[in-house]
């Protein structure tokens, strides 16, 4: 059975897979004090509703900057560049619902199995380029600043590559149980 927690073994972000139905994707997350979350960036075909457990969370929605602590929420919307982070001095856990259901979990395991394999470079960054893209494809994560239909474009295009060579199929071993 796969874990249900997995942890980012440079960071030491937590993300636990709460729930997983046909409409939604449940996440919590935890951060440690002063952790950084990801870079500015947006999704085309999720929303994500954060939510605070305990600590603070500083989350940043087109470049609107504000600090949510226990209890407190914040939506994303499709389209909007966003990023969090803790920039306390304790841990913070959030859940984050996804809406509609993505592959969310799929690229984080594919993701973190590259760091439990040595697959990244030592702030957990995948090696291969063709890794990065494939785990942001999966997640629908794109870079803010350039448009989403060109990245897609690319990722599409080395997906299709993958596929062919077997790099996808080698993958498959980080989120498919044997």
């Amino acid at each position: 059975m796969l874990p249900t927690t997995v942890k980012h073994r440079y960071t030491g972000e937590q993300i636990t897979f709460v729930e997983r139905t046909k409409d939604y994707t449940i996440i919590e997350v935890t951060l440690p004090a002063n952790g950084d979350g990801p870079p500015l960036h947006k999704h085309d075909r999720y929303e994500e509703n954060f939510e605070v457990i305990s600590g603070q969370l500083t989350v940043t929605v087109n470049k609107k900057t504000t600090i949510l602590k226990p209890g407190d929420a914040a939506l994303v919307r499709l389209k909007q560049a966003h990023r969090f982070t803790n920039a306390h001095p304790e841990p913070v856990t959030f859940r984050v619902t996804l809406t509609p259901r993505c592959d969310f979990e799929t690229s984080v395991r594919i993701h973190y199995g590259l760091m439990d394999d040595n697959l990244t470079d030592d702030k957990g960054n995948p090696k291969k380029f063709t890794h990065l893209a494939i785990i942001l494809y999966f997640q629908n994560t794109w870079i803010a600043g350039i448009p989403i239909s060109i990245q897609r474009f690319i990722a599409k295009r080395i997906l299709a590559k993958a596929e062919k060579n077997g790099t996808l199929k080698e993958l498959e071993k980080y989120y498919i149980e044997a």
